[in-house]
């Protein structure tokens, strides 16, 4: 067996690999080490496979290397020089090296150039949200090049990343390894960066009276670089997809924007992928989720209010209450590296669009009509009418059998009933009509005749989250009469007998079945298990919080055991 190519705890599947390649052994490793590079730790990795894009050659292609040095030869098209970057920036003229085949040497360890400039992510009088420097942490070397013609015209760059000494699947187990890869001044520019406070955040200052008061309290209503939203704030990178072995198994060029509301000021930002045309390719080719393998965009997740906490929250409560007749996002844990450096764990989340819808339903997505928090998010201008007549059924009386019947024949009677049913359980205080709500339909009759369906969508603000002193999430809160005062809709509804009926016998299922304490501390137990050892890494780079992971833990698990007896007295009294 050829020295160092068989690391430890390798799996049988590369042991077979390699004992049928055993007799060219010596020769492929002649070949490794004449190219600087050694594979990585799973059969299919990179390692002394020349690759050739934009007629640029790189001696070794991305992925993760076993060996603390590497070496890379970048080589010129004919009549080409070579300009390249180790520090994220896209390689332009100025960095032309005038030669046509340069050898860079990449080495495991220090700090890239985000974590070099980290004072740019942070804003100063928020000193809990942090983000810090640690070399232990595992790390990617980014290496960009262009080749530049005679004429002194830099070309398109080519991206790679190399993982040194990182074997992901033991670093990250059950995880997808995401790199995104984006020029920093995407990232830090003091008037155009995503993730810094930048122009905006000052300018907000100097024209806030008291900034203080928002420091103490609140927080989320400072504007900043990072706080805006829309098509202008999304800026160009480069997304590759590990799922295990040492080469990515896809990638794509996209658009990245940050995304969410008080988690924006955490030092871990949520980030929206998307894949257009304008970037070079329309999706991403990748099975994310069983069944799905083409997606348009997806999300990046840090936890909302659980991104300190439990960060796996919202995944856990919706699979406790997955089954009913509304549709979840499909969600995975992922461990991001931007720019090669390590940038914790996230849920990796369907994004709610209607080609979820589409691969979902087998739908035709051009006739789906989404609305999130009462805004269309998906359809046309026309369809706002739709939901508005939908909404107007609050004002009117449901308990007359015509109007009743009328109601059911644009809603889906049952996907509300349960719907509601699971968001009181769950006590989520971050729920109304213009909060977390999501429905949808076809404009065209198509799936279930038009009725209007619910999604189950962000939840974590719930069972027992900021704990029981708070209040908000308590077991003994009555979310079922803050139900009937915020949502006028869900109040309409319940005073008709039949609705009543479904709402209560899905409120028992939920409560009796599908979070019965013993369910729901067993699969607590099961999300404990997969997402503990991401922890410590993520404690390094943003603060250690884990005081705040125990409670949760704590909390969450008292919640289900009193939520039962305290919530179904209140919803079975109501008359």
């Amino acid at each position: 067996m050829c020295p160092g190519l068989v690391p430890e705890g390798m799996s049988l599947r590369f042991r077979k690999a390699m004992g049928k390649a055993l007799s060219l052994c010596s020769a492929v490793l002649l070949m490794l080490l004449a190219a600087g590079c050694a594979p990585g730790p799973r059969e299919g990795s990179p390692g002394g496979h020349p690759v050739t894009e934009n007629g640029i050659t790189f001696s070794c292609d991305s992925g993760v290397y076993m060996q603390n040095r590497l070496a890379v030869t970048i080589t010129a098209p004919e009549g080409c020089t070579i300009a390249y970057t180790t520090n994220g920036k896209t390689p332009t003229a100025a960095d032309d090296t005038g030669r046509t085949e340069v050898r860079v040497v990449l080495s495991k360890g220090g700090d890239g150039y985000l974590i070099q400039h980290r004072d740019l992510l942070m804003i100063p009088e928020l000193p809990a949200r942090m983000v810090l420097a640690d070399p232990s942490l595992p790390s990617g070397k980014v290496l960009r090049a262009a080749a530049v013609s005679q004429t002194g015209e830099a070309g398109e760059a080519v991206t790679k990343v190399y993982f040194l000494q990182t074997d992901f699947e033991k670093r990250f187990p059950g995880c997808l390894v995401v790199s995104i890869v984006a020029d920093p001044a995407d990232l830090l520019d003091y008037e155009t960066g995503i993730l810094t406070p930048g122009a905006i955040f000052d300018a907000w200052k100097r024209k806030t009276g008291n900034p203080e008061e928002y420091f103490n309290d609140k927080y989320w209503l400072i504007e900043s670089n990072f706080t805006q939203r829309g098509k202008a704030w999304e800026r160009a990178c480069i997304v590759q997809i590990y799922d295990g072995d040492g080469i990515p198994a896809a990638e794509a060029p996209a658009g990245i924007r940050v995304t969410g509301n008080a988690s924006r000021f955490e030092g871990q930002k949520s980030l929206n992928v998307y894949f257009r045309e304008e970037y070079g390719q329309k999706y991403l080719d990748y099975e994310l989720f069983d069944g799905i393998g083409r997606y348009r965009s997806f999300r990046l997740r840090s936890g909302g209010n659980n991104a300190n906490w439990l960060k796996f929250k919202d995944a856990y409560l919706q699979e406790l209450v997955d089954g009913q007749n509304y549709l979840s996002a499909g969600t995975r844990p992922a461990v991001l590296f931007l720019n090669g450096e390590y940038w914790g764990p996230y849920l990796l989340t369907e994004k709610l669009t209607d080609q979820m819808i589409s691969d979902h339903y087998g739908v035709d997505k051009d006739q789906v009509v989404l609305f999130k928090e009462g805004v269309l998010e998906e359809g046309k201008d026309r369809d706002v009418l739709l939901y508005e007549a939908l909404m107007a059924y609050a004002e009117r009386d449901l308990t007359d059998p015509d109007v009743w019947q009328e109601f059911c024949t644009v809603m889906d009677v049952r996907s509300m009933a349960e719907y509601c049913a699971a968001e009181i359980y769950l006590g989520n205080a971050d729920w109304k009509p213009d909060k977390n709500d999501v429905l949808w339909r076809t404009r065209d009759g198509s799936w279930n005749e038009g009725r209007w369906q619910y999604i189950l969508y962000d939840v974590e603000f719930s069972s027992g989250m900021y704990g029981f002193e708070d209040g908000r999430a308590a077991p003994a809160r009555d979310h079922f009469r803050l139900a009937l005062e915020q949502y006028p809709l869900f109040a309409a509804a319940i005073r008709n007998p039949e609705f009543y009926d479904l709402f209560l016998d899905a409120l028992r299922e939920i409560g009796g079945v599908r979070c019965a304490p013993e369910r729901a501390e067993k699969l607590l137990s099961e999300y404990i298990a997969a997402w503990a050892p991401l922890m410590p890494d993520f404690y390094r780079r943003f603060g250690d919080w884990r005081h705040l992971w125990d409670r949760s833990v704590s909390d969450t698990t008292l919640f289900f055991r009193e939520r039962y007896d305290c919530l179904m007295p209140l919803v079975e009294s109501y008359e």
